[in-house]
């Protein structure tokens, strides 16, 4: 069984669409056994390009899939909630969920593990450190705690409450109930 996070993002319609992702990737990965974890939901502005302000969050889950079987439901997920093939980079979507980390795998392809945004996007990093302070970066060997609590980039983020929809196998991990999952 292989630990894998997601960074997921929204910012049209975000609501609907954060929930309607969460639903899909508990749907695809969680169980009785190996629930989804997820962080708070957090608010930043779009990065890249001039646009509404973005939701995110960090979610984790443990899987007996290979990394193109996962990154294949991913992109299913996004297709089916909007995001289209192709999608400029820096642009709004619908649903963003991307492959940040699956266990302590470095490569390029199938996606670029760790994925440079940990390091660089507080919109990553705070909602990393709060599901899995203790884990640590494949390349730094630092703890996400360590990368966050020495992060310093200019990002502004606001917590927000955010009421996810009852899921049978859906934990979220509060700050003051942090857990790793290393």
């Amino acid at each position: 069984m292989s630990a894998v996070w997601f960074g997921i993002g929204s910012n049209r319609d975000r609501e609907r669409f954060i929930r309607a992702g969460i639903r899909a990737l508990h749907d695809a990965f969680a169980t009785s056994d190996q629930p989804m974890y997820v962080s708070r939901v957090f608010e930043s502005d779009a990065v890249g390009f001039s646009g509404n302000r973005f939701f995110n969050l960090v979610a984790s889950v443990t899987t007996d899939l290979g990394i193109e079987s996962v990154s294949a439901i991913c992109k299913h997920i996004e297709r089916q909630h909007g995001h289209a093939d192709g999608a400029t980079r820096f642009s709004p979507r619908t649903l963003d969920i991307d492959i940040l980390l699956y266990d302590d795998v470095i490569s390029e392809r199938p996606v670029q593990l760790p994925r440079a945004e940990i390091l660089t996007n507080a919109f990553v990093l705070w909602p990393l450190a709060e599901i899995s302070p203790n884990s640590r970066h494949p390349q730094t060997g630092k703890s996400f705690a360590e990368h966050w609590q020495n992060y310093s980039g200019e990002q502004v983020l606001e917590p927000l409450s955010f009421e996810f929809d009852a899921l049978p196998h859906l934990k979220l991990i509060q700050p003051s109930t942090r857990k790793s999952l290393s």
